[in-house]
């Protein structure tokens, strides 16, 4: 029974995407598509050397396109997706983490005004804290899949970035590994953001692959830098609470007009107070009343409709949710990072 629990939660679903073997191009169709990836890439500054290096004999992998294509439909629960995102193993080697770095995290959590619990919490969700962080070559995964249509505009940007990473000499090419969708690293970052975010907190040059204390201040540099939506290190990032009666009613009514974002930031309800959502008969999971403080923006979340489990969730919610735009994500982070902390 517990093999067939493991194999459940990595397909989520018995009902796949198609799994066809992909029709890969020919070799003249490659090497056409190459050529002009080569010319762009020198016309962004990359290097002649990196390029002609890197590019030489990368050929495009069938078994990551099928991985892309055929991720199954997500359509397990939140309880599901928690039961094995939140478990025994992971709140206890967090808590050890936590402790094992506690100097240094408050360090790196005092410069960039975070929370250490949040920083162990995405490490863990990313990549079991470091422990699976992918084994495939970063440019063969994001020249592959920047070549498939479903998503080339995107990965396109990824393979100039990694390409960028070598040029600049960021990271060493035979070290440029991570998972068949291009993250990288413990804090498993796709190239863009490394660029933007990867901080080298030791002195040692940029290493989010073998240095903890690197991987842990690019995730809080991360989390702490996303544009206009600074994180609250005077708050947390949500709690579970328990709905009135009239749910249904209040869910619908509450839906943002109109919003903007990516889909999770989109299901968030309209923004009250906490002492708004008390006067509707919102309570803590316990039964208890909910917090006075009442400068905080909260959202209702309920990812699972208005039957299901309900949350209501603060500004570093939506900081969350740019490492991931997923509510059972983001609220596994937000648990996980509260069970490390107790």
């Amino acid at each position: 029974m517990k093999y067939f629990l493991i194999i459940f939660f990595t397909s989520f679903s018995l009902a796949a995407k198609d799994c066809t073997k992909p029709v890969m191009p020919s070799q003249i169709e490659w090497n056409d598509w190459i050529y002009n990836v080569k010319i762009e890439a020198l016309s962004l500054g990359i290097s002649k050397e990196t390029v002609n290096k890197e590019l030489f004999s990368v050929q495009p992998q069938a078994k990551i396109i099928m991985r892309d294509r055929c991720q199954p439909e997500n359509n397990i629960t939140l309880e599901e997706y928690l039961y094995y995102r939140v478990d025994k193993a992971r709140i206890v080697i967090g808590k050890n983490m936590l402790k094992n770095f506690e100097k240094d995290l408050k360090s790196i959590g005092d410069y960039f005004g975070i929370q250490p619990r949040f920083i162990i919490a995405i490490l863990g969700m990313e990549s079991y804290y470091g422990r699976n962080q992918g084994k495939i070559n970063t440019i063969e995964a994001v020249t592959t899949l920047a070549f498939d249509r479903r998503r080339s505009d995107f990965y396109r940007k990824q393979l100039f970035a990694a390409l960028r990473i070598i040029d600049q000499e960021l990271v060493k090419s035979d070290n440029f590994n991570g998972s068949w969708g291009g993250a990288i690293g413990m804090t498993q970052m796709i190239p863009t953001t490394f660029l933007d975010s990867a901080y080298d907190w030791d002195g040692n040059g940029i290493d989010i692959w073998n240095s903890y204390l690197d991987a842990f201040a690019s995730t809080a540099n991360y989390l702490t830098s996303i544009n206009k939506n600074p994180w609250m290190n005077d708050s947390t990032w949500g709690r579970e609470v328990m709905p009135p009666n009239n749910i249904h009613l209040i869910y619908e009514n509450f839906k943002q007009i109109n919003p903007k974002g990516c889909g999770a930031v989109k299901s968030r309800s309209q923004f009250k107070t906490l002492k708004e959502w008390s006067r509707l008969g919102f309570l803590n999971i316990d039964g208890s009343l909910l917090p006075t403080r009442n400068d905080l923006e909260a959202r209702l979340v309920a990812p699972d409709g208005s039957s299901g489990r309900m949350f209501i969730v603060y500004p570093n919610y939506k900081n969350i949710l740019y490492y991931n735009c997923s509510s059972y994500y983001a609220i596994s982070v937000g648990l996980l990072s509260d069970k490390i902390s107790n």
